[in-house]
């Protein structure tokens, strides 16, 4: 499934872990978008999504799509925003 961003909020508001790094806005398929997936960066360094209560994705797959596409979207705005 091809997911996209449309937007990309990259930011920190606490110090402890886990602790929320960036606000998303992705488009699945063309078809769905789903605004305000979080990101957040876990204690041992790895980063996890949540989406927005009303949104439930059943598919494995594609929450893993997901994810993979906001946090390489979070890493290249670092590596941007550091250099």
């Amino acid at each position: 499934m091809k997911v996209e961003i449309l937007k990309f909020y990259p930011f920190e508001v606490s110090i402890k872990k886990p602790k929320i790094v960036a606000y998303a806005d992705v488009e699945i398929e063309g078809l769905i978008v789903i605004k305000g997936v979080k990101l957040f960066e876990n204690k041992y360094g790895g980063y996890f999504i949540q989406v927005p209560e009303c949104i439930s994705v059943k598919s494995k797959v594609l929450l893993e799509s997901i994810r993979r596409v906001v946090v390489d979207t979070f890493k290249e705005s670092v590596r941007s925003s550091a250099g």
